[in-house]
């Protein structure tokens, strides 16, 4: 296994997705061209000296085997991630999910983004497909720390991090779109290793509140 692979295998099983991640994927695919065009590059150069000068300039033939190369890894990595996710029963999709959000929650990476409004934070996290929104339960009473990109579900989505104004009690609260993947979790409310996991939807999103019991 390659060190291409692995990075692959690493990323889903660890099941997370911070900004790290995200840039491992695109070097993945930029890497696969650059090593094809390369090798391609090499083997056309040492060709073209054997040919009559007017065919020297000929477009090389290689050119559509990066774009299917590309094509193809892209396509081999999202088969991976909807295998992974849709495997298993729904118990377990709910399970995992518990556990991404409690071992997100209480690994307290720091945020790579910082604002004083969530508008602040959604305007940073350019890579979300949604707007990022703060559900009804969530009052004044909460102060705002950070985000940063992590995964729920199989999706990308946002981690936001909160304290208590009063206790100064970190809380980590997770959004992403509501997705078929996701609707097959039922809304629940349930405790994994004394962190305390809320699951919900609300207005079109899936949240997720996590905080110590």
């Amino acid at each position: 296994m390659n060190d291409q692979d692995q990075r692959v295998r690493d990323y889903y099983q660890n099941l997370s997705m911070p900004q790290d991640r995200i840039d491992t994927l695109l070097d993945i695919a930029a890497d696969t061209a650059d090593t094809i065009d390369q090798h391609a590059t090499e083997s056309h150069i040492g060709q073209v000296a054997d040919k009559p000068l007017w065919r020297r300039f000929k477009l090389p033939r290689f050119t559509w085997l990066v774009g299917a190369q590309v094509g193809t890894a892209a396509a081999l990595i999202l088969m991976m991630s909807l295998w992974m996710h849709n495997s298993g029963s729904e118990s377990e999709r709910t399970l995992r999910t518990v556990q991404e959000v409690a071992m997100n929650h209480t690994t307290r990476l720091e945020p790579e983004y910082r604002g004083e409004s969530l508008a602040m934070l959604d305007n940073s996290m350019q890579q979300l497909p949604f707007a990022l929104v703060l559900p009804k339960s969530i009052d004044d009473s909460y102060e705002l720390i950070g985000s940063r990109y992590c995964s729920l579900g199989g999706e990308l989505a946002a981690h936001v991090r909160m304290k208590n104004g009063e206790s100064g009690k970190p809380i980590s609260l997770f959004v992403t779109t509501n997705s078929a993947q996701l609707l097959e979790i039922p809304a629940q409310q349930t405790k994994l290793d004394g962190v305390d996991v809320k699951l919900w939807r609300e207005g079109g999103l899936f949240f997720a509140l996590a905080k110590r019991s």
